[in-house]
């Protein structure tokens, strides 16, 4: 909770931050505007060429739109898609689309654009990390302009539900191939809001598409955006945010446990607590380097670390523990195998491992045939995951292991990951489907780095191409329990998102993978 002298300061800093963000812009005295929080600016706002989360929260919330949207089971629904129909075999899936949408640019979205989207994504030269997401996809045909015909290299059950999420929204093929590399800071797309400004590092500002039309029918507004205007004003420090929402400067923004407590009580807020997130914040490691590639190394550090204390410091408990490879919310997750082979924290067993593997205790860090248990810890820059790490960081110095921790944005963290300058990361994925597994851990993996392992790789690929449900979760649980027999990562947590939402802004809604009706947005009164 903030003392008088930190609201204080926190209350200052958050009106100055939001003046400079709002500096040179006008609007109408009847507009109706809303404002929101960004926790980071993001690096580019290209889904093509970024899968980091804040990316997707804007191009996802407010922009774009997808073939399906996922309803309240997770099940497949059509969106700018009227229909698909797969093959006997599942390796051909053809999408029959609505018609009458259009780009903010004017331009039809027609099987033309979905086209264009798919083949960049799989072009070499693009260097897509989407492209990893839909590895079986062979080809992309269109027989006419609403009919779109998928191919694949051998029957691929995740396709279609992964194509809910904003990863695979549309953008404008006309508008990329005019801006070339500057899109990323100028996007078109189909959904209830334009691209209109952008002060770096300060915030984005989108306006109402007029012509919008509304195809889900989940959504409570079928026309235009109630909102003229959306401030999404980058805040990254919680006491700013907690001030500017109590100031009324910003009226939507997550917040960690301990931060929200001072508005929990007040009834002009509106606290919405995600349990059922799909995230997983994890550790992995350089397998190719030793210790690492050592089993027992792996394990004797996975039992070091204390789950609990990490919720606790990184998101005020908000959240559970994970012992297992996939988040909770994810269709699929075996409780069952996470509880039977994980790593629950022990730390007196992690110095029996470490010693048993031959490092031993010297002077507080242990040490093996002359090398010293001193290691590099990478992560992207969030104040939770610095959190995160000193924890992290302390429990692995108490079993005898000094840890250099380092952080740095999403853009130069995860492609970071592809070079030798790091031995260990703490990485943190949002997914819908099961799928996310074979994206991460199935040899080389998403890093380059996994040796083949028959068991992970079996059961990954049966569960990526099994098209009958049933058999597909059976596979997914044996891919659970090889991941962790292998020690091949360290879950951690996965915490649930908590957004507060002041009372004036009314309509404030996420779907089951956490995208928000941006249409329904009003301002009272």
């Amino acid at each position: 909770m903030l003392n008088r002298r930190q609201f204080t300061l926190a209350s200052a800093t958050a009106l100055a931050a939001l003046a400079l963000a709002n500096s040179g812009r006008s609007f109408a005295k009847d507009e109706k505007v809303g404002r929101l929080r960004l926790p980071i600016d993001p690096e580019g706002l290209y889904n093509v060429q970024s899968i980091s989360l804040v990316v997707s929260d804007v191009l996802g919330n407010y922009l774009l739109e997808s073939l399906v949207y996922l309803d309240e089971k997770g099940q497949a629904q059509p969106w700018l898609a009227q229909s698909w129909e797969p093959s006997a075999d599942g390796k051909v899936i053809t999408f029959k689309l609505k018609s009458g949408k259009t780009f903010h640019d004017g331009t039809p979205f027609n099987a033309a654009a979905v086209k264009f989207h798919f083949d960049t994504v799989l072009d070499p030269n693009s260097a897509s990390p989407s492209k990893a997401m839909i590895s079986a996809l062979e080809s992309v045909e269109t027989p006419d302009d609403m009919t779109v015909v998928f191919s694949f290299s051998r029957p691929f059950a995740p396709f279609v539900n992964l194509l809910g999420m904003s990863y695979f929204g549309f953008n404008s093929p006309a508008a990329v191939k005019a801006a070339g590399s500057a899109y990323a800071r100028h996007p078109v797309g189909t959904g209830p809001f334009m691209f209109s400004n952008w002060v770096p590092g300060t915030s984005i500002e989108l306006v109402r598409y007029p012509d919008f039309k509304q195809y889900r029918p989940d959504a409570k507004n079928q026309g235009p955006a109630y909102l003229d205007r959306v401030i999404l004003n980058v805040l990254a420090e919680e006491g700013v945010v907690a001030s500017a929402l109590q100031t009324g400067e910003l009226q939507a923004g997550q917040l960690t446990a301990d931060a929200v407590q001072p508005l929990q009580s007040d009834s002009q807020y509106h606290i919405i607590n995600d349990q059922n997130a799909k995230n997983l914040m994890f550790m992995e490691f350089d397998y190719k380097k030793p210790p690492f590639d050592d089993k027992a190394v792996r394990e004797a550090i996975s039992y070091a670390i204390d789950r609990q204390a990490v919720l606790a410091a990184a998101f005020g408990g908000n959240g559970k523990v994970a012992l297992g490879p996939l988040s909770r919310g994810i269709p699929g997750y075996d409780d069952v195998v996470a509880q039977k082979y994980g790593t629950p924290y022990d730390a007196e067993k992690a110095k029996e491992l470490l010693d048993a593997a031959g490092w031993k205790e010297n002077g507080g860090i242990r040490a093996k045939g002359g090398a010293i248990a001193k290691f590099t810890v990478r992560s992207y820059a969030d104040s939770t995951t610095e959190r995160a790490l000193a924890v992290i960081q302390a429990n692995l110095a108490d079993v005898g292991i000094q840890v250099d921790v380092g952080t740095a944005d999403w853009g130069t963290f995860y492609p970071g990951l592809l070079k030798p300058d790091w031995d260990m990361d703490l990485n943190r994925w949002t997914w819908s489907d099961p799928n996310v597994m074979s994206q991460l851990f199935r040899s080389p993996g998403h890093r380059q780095l996994l040796p083949a392992n028959a068991a992970i790789d079996n059961a990954l690929d049966a569960s990526d191409t099994a098209l009958d449900p049933v058999k597909r979760m059976q596979f997914v649980s044996d891919a659970q329990k090889a991941i962790l027999e292998d020690r091949l990562i360290i879950p951690l947590l996965t915490d649930w998102p908590i957004t507060v939402v002041r009372s004036e802004l009314q309509g404030y809604r996420l779907d089951f993978l956490g995208r928000l009706y941006a249409s329904d947005l009003q301002i009272a009164g």
